[in-house]
């Protein structure tokens, strides 16, 4: 009798593995990969078990996720937090969204309304401060700076477009005649805010004074002089000695082939207009119109002088700080 159950149960325990593992597999098997590394499954069988379901036929009876093989991708487990929500299936591609995002149909419509009104509120601003936009600030700002401010995002954004190869070299000669000036003086950062390179930057402090040779073979495409008050200045009655200087630079020894003379890009400019901050703005807008007469033709420097200078002094300006002949 005893050898009898000891015989059934043994049985029992035979049919219970294959019944069990059956089961561990039919379950299982259409789960993530990671399932069967748990069980210690071979990756074989589990493809065996999908690919067992997935060639069932579409739309036969059936739950779970091997009698419906689209279940994996359309439903979610009845205790999960999220379901799906009608709609969301459905990508938005409106104006100013980029490649678009699943949206319910209320929230579209919400995002194309906010889009429209603010575009149509940026051509508002555009068309209705036409003076801002031209004086280069806000219609609230100062007005002893709004000139200042114009002129100087006006440089920089038309300078801004030259490639490197563009940029010309000058050559600038103090109010001594054949010495220019060394890469760490206030006339130095001037050419470069002009949108230059210095002909003279690797010049020692020692070594400015130059000869017509060294000017000539460096062939800048811009010469700044600097004259005294006397001759441009709040004081000068007319250009007639500017004139003088400028003549006699161009007639100089071995300057007839040099790019500046060539194409009439010398430029005076008064010792008073490196003193103060409004007149030094003008200098720099006459050496970026001397050197780049294509990109500030629309400058008028008489105009720019009396902005500058009536802002500053709060006075209409006397006398002529910059002179280029018929260069302008």
């Amino acid at each position: 009798m005893r050898g009898r159950t000891m015989a059934a149960l043994a049985l029992a325990l035979c049919l219970a593995v294959p019944l069990g593992g059956c089961r561990a597999r039919i379950i299982d098997g259409d789960r993530a990969g990671g399932a069967a590394s748990d069980r210690g499954d071979a990756p074989g069988e589990n493809r065996e078990a999908v690919q067992e379901s997935d060639d069932r036929p579409e739309g036969e009876p059936g739950s779970g996720t091997r009698e419906n093989p689209e279940a994996s991708r359309r439903e979610y487990d009845e205790n999960a937090a999220a379901e799906i929500t009608a709609g969301t299936d459905r990508l938005l591609h409106a104006p100013g969204e980029g490649d678009g995002a699943p949206r319910p149909e209320d929230a579209a419509e919400l995002s194309a309304a906010q889009t429209d009104e603010n575009a149509d509120e940026t051509a508002e601003q555009t068309v209705a401060a036409p003076e801002a936009d031209r004086m280069g600030v806000s219609e609230d700002a100062e007005e002893a700076d709004s000139a200042m401010t114009y002129y100087t995002v006006l440089l920089q954004d038309r300078l801004g477009t030259l490639f490197e190869c563009q940029r010309a070299t000058a050559y600038w000669e103090t109010a001594d005649d054949h010495v220019t000036v060394y890469r760490t003086s206030p006339e130095h950062a001037m050419i470069l805010e002009a949108g230059c390179y210095d002909a003279s930057a690797r010049l020692l402090a020692e070594n400015l004074r130059v000869d017509d040779g060294w000017v000539a073979r460096k062939n800048p495409g811009l010469i700044v002089k600097v004259v005294r008050g006397d001759v441009l200045g709040g004081g000068a009655a007319s250009t007639g000695a500017a004139k003088a200087i400028r003549d006699g630079l161009m007639a100089r020894e071995g300057w007839s082939g040099i790019d500046a003379v060539r194409a009439d890009r010398v430029l005076l400019i008064s010792e008073e207009a490196l003193e103060a901050p409004p007149l030094r703005t003008l200098a720099l807008l006459a050496m970026a119109k001397t050197a780049n007469p294509q990109l500030f033709s629309d400058v008028d420097l008489d105009e720019a002088l009396q902005m500058l200078w009536e802002e500053a002094v709060g006075t209409a300006p006397t006398g002529t700080y910059v002179y280029a002949g018929e260069a302008w």
